[in-house]
């Protein structure tokens, strides 16, 4: 069953975790998750000190194992942490190395228990935005100028601040991203499959129904670790793709750029600051739009954008924000219409 299939794996994760065999990128996403209860933290501290506290079962120089094990059941039994099969009834006339393996099991089965309960709870800070109603391309500009391309029928998960350390989203479906710069902290998408590093760059992610997805890197480099063997990551550049194929990863040359042009055939904004919206127009189009006013930068606008023109896109802005316009060197600059605004 897949709630069977499900502890197992929570178990195997909580185990290298606590065996330090975690990669940092594993390692992030996971200790991002216990971060979010306070009582998930202190069960999983509790569980690495009884994890090395099994070390010891075999140094006869060290305390007698059966308190050990007892002070370990008793407790365990009190917090009804421990489950039904899991129970014995006479632990304390096994022989020592018996007891270890069934604190082994003990610690297994209830680790599901702990993840699951933690698991389910998003941080406070979390935004989703979900297309799947949804036929133009959504737009989104995060907190650290990176800017998402959502496609339709997806789902993309993002703190409203990233922490100090990296930058972690989430991903179901399909996503171009542009990715601002930061080598002190990597940006790391989260998919069903595998986990996704990068410094700066753009790509393109699309997860699929089965689990399975594909990458294909227009600039720069990532790093794909796979979920299920993080020992597996690979490196992928710029004209490089990679796919998932029965939880293997396989990569090849890619020359079809064309794939990449949905991202800006309807571009869909919505109420997003005129900066952030001005910014994305410049880096895709031959534009280049300037605020006379930086405080009109924080104007926000719900709009789409479909084959336009420079000039259209200009009515476009001007007429839902009531701005003026006007080309000087080249530059479309917009100011307030102050004008309007005078009684007649």
């Amino acid at each position: 069953m897949k709630t069977n299939r499900d502890s197992q794996q929570h178990s195997e994760t909580l185990a290298r975790y606590m065996s330090g065999e975690m990669c940092e990128v594993e390692l992030h996403a996971f200790e991002k998750e216990i971060s979010v209860s306070e009582e998930s933290k202190i069960s999983i501290d509790t569980m690495k000190k009884q994890w090395s506290a099994m070390k010891e079962f075999n140094n006869p120089a060290k305390p007698d194992t059966r308190k050990a094990w007892d002070k370990l059941h008793h407790r365990l039994s009190d917090e009804n942490l421990i489950p039904q099969q899991l129970a014995a009834p006479k632990i304390s006339q096994v022989p020592n190395m018996i007891r270890a393996a069934a604190v082994i099991m003990v610690l297994l089965g209830i680790s599901a228990v702990i993840y699951l309960n933690m698991k389910p709870k998003p941080a406070a800070d979390l935004v989703q935005i979900n297309t799947v109603n949804e036929v133009n391309t959504l737009i989104k500009t995060l907190a650290d100028g990176s800017v998402i391309y959502i496609a339709q029928n997806s789902r993309f998960s993002f703190p409203k601040y990233f922490q100090s350390e990296s930058r972690n989203v989430e991903l179901e479906g399909e996503a171009f991203f542009d990715i601002t710069p930061d080598k002190d902290k990597p940006f790391i998408i989260e998919t069903d499959e595998a986990f996704i590093e990068v410094l700066g760059t753009s790509f393109n992610v699309k997860t699929k129904n089965d689990h399975s997805f594909e990458l294909f890197v227009d600039k720069g480099k990532v790093k794909v670790t796979p979920k299920n063997n993080t020992s597996a990551g690979q490196l992928v550049v710029a004209g490089e793709m990679i796919t998932s194929i029965a939880h293997n990863l396989v990569k090849s040359k890619h020359v079809q750029v064309n794939e990449l042009a949905w991202y800006r055939q309807r571009m869909h904004f919505k109420d997003e600051p005129l900066q952030n919206i001005i910014s994305v127009l410049n880096r895709n189009f031959n534009t280049t739009f300037v605020l006379a006013e930086k405080e009109l930068g924080t104007h926000k606008m719900t709009a789409t954008f479909h084959n336009e023109t420079t000039e259209t896109m200009t009515e476009l802005i001007c007429a839902t924000l009531n701005l003026k316009s006007q080309t000087v060197n080249g530059s479309v600059v917009l100011s307030e219409n102050k004008e309007s605004a005078k009684p007649d």
